[in-house]
């Protein structure tokens, strides 16, 4: 009788926990097809994905979603997007357009709040959670960044399918290589603080702001196809 009371056990909080990551899922993609043009739209998503994630877990939520970090973490994170900043504007734009490049920053700054929200959602569900419940699962940390990586770049690419918009090998690959790193530093330091650095620091050139090659404006779209950082987007 007790055994068959813990396999119930087991059985309901294993569907509870199935049910809060489904609808984690939902809440996650929801502002990529609803609410377009409002820029808190990634807000209710990121409170919905926290609020999960601490009724599944209370306080060990913030180490399933790789919060917990110390204050001189917190500081090197703020440093590296400052470097990602300047490295990207100056060196990695430039390198892959081999064209004149120009990039003028958006006059929302409100657009650049919702870009740190979704970047942020990213890693909250993409990085921190998926990895964590891919390690507790296996063993074999080196095949679980690659595996990630895949699944975010293919991620990127069914959402950017749904919406429309077409994104070529090379993206693929961008995608691959950004997230195959992203997942590294997580594996590696237990945190999402340098992954979201990193990340807000690319798509702060690529969303919100003007992107011109050869003095010509660049739509999203066209910005996704090869020839233009091999259409990457984070």
């Amino acid at each position: 009788m007790a055994s068959m009371l813990r396999a119930m056990r087991a059985t309901l909080h294993a569907a509870f926990v199935g049910l809060a990551a489904g609808l984690c899922l939902v809440a996650y993609l929801f502002p990529y097809f609803e609410l377009s043009g409002v820029w808190w739209r990634a807000i209710p998503s990121t409170i919905a994905i926290l609020s999960l994630g601490a009724l599944v877990y209370g306080k060990g939520a913030i180490g399933f979603f790789g919060l917990r970090m110390s204050r001189r973490q917190l500081l090197l994170s703020v440093t590296v997007f400052v470097l990602g900043l300047i490295v990207f504007r100056t060196v990695v734009l430039p390198m892959v357009t081999n064209r004149s490049l120009t990039v003028t920053l958006g006059e929302d700054p409100l657009g650049y709040v919702h870009q740190f929200f979704q970047v942020f959602n990213d890693e909250l569900v993409l990085r921190a959670a998926l990895l964590t419940l891919l390690l507790r699962a296996f063993r074999h940390p080196k095949t679980i960044v690659i595996t990630a990586a895949v699944l975010f770049a293919v991620g990127h690419h069914v959402v950017y399918r749904m919406n429309g918009v077409s994104i070529g090998w090379p993206a693929l690959v961008s995608l691959f290589s950004f997230g195959a790193i992203a997942n590294l530093l997580f594996v590696r330091f237990r945190h999402i603080g340098y992954g979201v650095a990193l990340h807000y620091a690319w798509n702060f050139y690529r969303f919100n702001s003007v992107v011109a090659v050869d003095g010509r404006a660049l739509s999203e779209g066209m910005m996704n196809r090869p020839g233009f950082t091999g259409g990457s987007q984070c």
